[in-house]
């Protein structure tokens, strides 16, 4: 029985899950996995899904590369 209620998943449903699996993977980029399940992990990807995650990686990137600044407090 449980190998007919995986063949009755969706490929939405199946991408979904695999999505949440690796987001929730000890020693994944969270950040980065979430991107990759918005925009590539979908059975049917938009045109321009290749474009639209690149430019999230690359705002990822670019808040990676500069933190916001600590401010130092003088006591």
């Amino acid at each position: 029985m449980d190998n007919e209620t995986k063949l009755s998943e969706t490929p939405d449903e199946f991408l979904d899950a695999l999505g949440k699996k690796l987001i929730a993977m000890e020693g994944v980029d969270k950040d980065l996995a979430g991107v990759l399940t918005a925009h590539i992990l979908r059975a049917t990807p938009t045109q321009n899904a290749v474009v639209q995650a690149k430019d999230a990686i690359m705002r990822l990137a670019g808040k990676r590369a500069d933190p916001p600044k600590v401010a130092v407090m003088n006591g």
